[in-house]
């Protein structure tokens, strides 16, 4: 099934991406449809954190819909996934992100994309990541508004690759076509990293 899904990709990227594996932090905007992504680009193992629950004000941009409402995000995530596409092995992991259990997540992948919304939960994790030089971070910053492709800049700071407007906030409006933009970018240089083309730093 697998092999019939992934046709039109290059057989030599899908078996790379088929022993990869990423961890995303947080299943909002950014994090439910980035593992959408990477799960139908044929990435084989993916780590999902998260502890909150789908509300109404999150399916304007977020991969979920009524029947989501009042579920775990993660687990969620991980049905529409398996749903879909029942190749990607899915660990949906019910928790909420913090120094006390950063050490034991780092130890899972090599490559992490920051999803999350707010804005102590990014710095968190950028100071958290910045430096290591075995790990690679893919981190969204300003992503709000209806903003124009040309003002989404991609900046390299060692390991941590930040992708964004870096000025837009949350005051103007989460709106999934801005948002879906940026998701999508983080998966794609998720993507381009396993595939060795891009060095994060």
């Amino acid at each position: 099934m697998r092999d019939k899904i992934l046709k039109r990709q290059d057989p030599h990227v899908n078996k790379i991406l088929k022993d990869a594996s990423v961890s995303i932090l947080g299943c909002g905007g950014l994090g439910s449809n980035i593992a959408m992504s990477l799960a139908r680009c044929g990435v084989g193992t993916i780590y999902l954190y998260d502890f909150d629950k789908v509300e109404y004000s999150n399916l304007n941009r977020q991969n979920y819909d009524q029947d989501d409402l009042g579920k775990s995000k993660v687990l969620q995530t991980k049905k529409k996934i398996h749903e879909t596409i029942p190749y990607s092995k899915i660990y949906a992991n019910e928790v909420y992100v913090s120094l006390d259990n950063l050490d034991e997540i780092s130890e899972k992948t090599d490559i992490f994309i920051e999803a999350f919304d707010k804005k102590e939960m990014k710095s968190l994790v950028f100071e958290y990541f910045l430096g290591k030089k075995d790990k690679k971070l893919i981190i969204g910053s300003g992503l709000s508004g209806l903003g124009d492709l040309e003002d989404i800049k991609i900046k390299k700071i060692d390991n941590v690759t930040m992708i964004g407007d870096f000025t837009s906030s949350p005051e103007s409006g989460l709106y999934l076509p801005y948002v879906g933009v940026i998701a999508s970018l983080e998966a794609l240089y998720a993507v381009k990293i396993i595939k060795g083309e891009y060095d994060g730093k």
